[in-house]
């Protein structure tokens, strides 16, 4: 990213530096994630739903309801365009439901 002639940053680009670190971006990620499920998913889902973590592009999802789960497998590669719609960039590649 080139800087300004007088050092000044838009927000755009002031953010954009602070979450070019993979570390931080995986934290916001994750978190948006977090917050969104239930938006995403819907409340039946969100309910059942224990723990979300992400590991590198890959969102692993613990239910409490085993009916819910295997549903849920069935319509992984829906629930993985989802999120990524979304969140408006390819975060996820793989779900791994436990």
């Amino acid at each position: 990213m080139q800087k300004k002639p007088n050092h000044l940053f838009t927000i755009e680009e002031a953010i954009q530096l602070i979450t070019s670190d993979k570390r931080i971006n995986k934290g916001l990620t994750e978190s948006v994630v977090k917050q969104e499920w239930a938006n995403i998913m819907g409340a039946a889902i969100a309910k059942h739903t224990t723990g979300l973590y992400l590991k590198g592009t890959e969102l692993h999802v613990y239910f409490n309801s085993s009916i819910i789960k295997n549903e849920f497998l069935y319509n992984r590669e829906k629930a993985i365009q989802l999120i990524n719609d979304a969140l408006g960039y390819q975060a996820i590649s793989d779900l791994v439901v436990r």
